[in-house]
């Protein structure tokens, strides 16, 4: 029946299955939100899902001239299966915007934020990697990619902020790669230059792991100061990747100068060497003493456990079975981020149960979250998760800056 349309005929006749899937899928929501919740709610909730369908459609159909690969000026009369998981991520944006303005959701329902936005960050690993090994790859999902990435991570730092769950400044950061854009837009307005960013597959690592973050602090069960603290130990990484980009296409750094250069590689060396050395061995010893408390404590930790849901308890328990097995690969510097994520689990379910304390558990907190997003640093055995979180998925390995 197409067969002889022209592509971007075809490719806004698409646009407008894609729109009325979408409202099907919210209208489905508001009918099981609102059996769950008070009416005034689910209706605020189908209000602002529809409001950002209504905006991330307009970047579909903005989008839609873009849906060629690099490097070529045919346009491509499908989606793809990698833009199909694009759109899909899409819409579970628009249902995470739905819990905007207004009280966290009661019972089960206070999970869904959590639910829609760590659904969304899974499928932006895989939508990349399908369009790529179906060849089909396209400037318009590169749009796609971007602009849904900010607006999902934007929206659940609101909702993270809305819930008490991190403090208001961190808003800055969620709004960085908009200021970073305007700053670019800002400069070139003003007539000044403008320089390339240097190839670095730590913004990936760093961007991976915010999002991790970000999916992890909307559970409803945490709260500051253990929140306050991740927050800061997340932020700074993230500032500084920020921050660096900035002097870089500002031309404040030359990042082919050998002055940058040996800079960078001093950083590199303290915050990715020497400190993820000395947080594994802080982590150890306090993960000792932390395994060897009282019966009291040890109780008191079951205890959150068995009223935690199903699902959570199964974890809870695994993790403490798993925990004398992780603190001595930590050590070692065996799967250094692996470890660190499993004994996290374990430490939070001590500051919940036991209450937050800055010179045990926090200091624990704070070195195992380090070593999460730096890897094991000096002298650990064996790391090949490196490879995995530097590269995307069906392409080489990038430099690292």
């Amino acid at each position: 029946m197409f067969a002889h349309s022209p592509p971007i005929t075809i490719l806004r006749l698409r646009w407008f299955a894609a729109a009325l899937l979408y409202l099907l899928c919210i209208l489905l929501g508001y009918n099981f939100i609102r059996a769950y919740w008070h009416l005034t709610y689910a209706q605020n909730w189908a209000i602002w899902s529809n409001a950002l369908l209504i905006c991330q459609l307009g970047i579909l159909w903005w989008a839609l001239k873009h849906n060629h690969r690099r490097n070529e000026a045919r346009l491509l009369p499908t989606f793809g299966y990698g833009n199909a998981i694009t759109l899909t991520r899409g819409l579970a944006v628009c249902l995470l915007a739905g819990f905007l303005f207004a009280p966290q959701p009661p019972g089960l329902l206070a999970w869904a934020p959590s639910f829609c936005y760590t659904l969304a960050c899974i499928l932006d690993y895989f939508d990349g990697y399908v369009a790529r090994i179906t060849h089909h790859s396209t400037v318009m999902g590169e749009i796609l990619d971007m602009e849904y990435d900010g607006l999902g991570l934007l929206i659940a730092i609101g909702l993270a902020i809305q819930y008490g769950q991190l403090p208001f400044w961190y808003i800055i950061l969620g709004l960085g790669r908009q200021l970073f854009i305007f700053g670019i837009w800002v400069r070139k307005r003003l007539g000044r230059p403008v320089y390339d960013l240097p190839p670095s597959d730590n913004r990936r690592v760093i961007a991976g792991f915010q999002m991790g973050f970000i999916s992890t602090i909307l559970w409803p069960v945490f709260t500051p100061p253990l929140t306050t603290l991740a927050c800061i130990l997340f932020s700074i990484p993230l500032a500084g990747s920020f921050g660096r980009d900035w002097l870089v296409v500002s031309g404040l750094f030359d990042a082919e100068s050998l002055r940058y250069q040996t800079l960078r590689r001093r950083v590199k060396r303290t915050l990715e060497g020497w400190l993820p050395l000395v947080c594994r061995v802080a982590a150890f010893g306090l993960m000792i003493q932390l395994m060897t408390k009282s019966y009291t404590a040890y109780a008191a930790r079951t205890a959150y456990v068995a009223e935690a849901p199903l699902l959570l308890n199964g974890l809870l328990a695994t993790l403490l079975l798993l925990s004398p097995i992780a603190v001595a690969l930590m050590l070692l510097g065996v799967l250094t981020r692996l470890q660190a994520v499993i004994l996290t689990g374990l430490v939070c379910l001590d500051i919940l149960a036991n209450g937050f304390q800055l010179s045990s558990n926090g200091v624990l907190l704070a070195s195992l979250l380090w070593l999460m997003q730096m890897g094991g640093g000096k002298w650990a055995l064996w790391q090949p998760e490196e490879r995995i979180l530097r590269r995307r998925a069906g392409e080489a390995a990038h430099p690292t800056t």
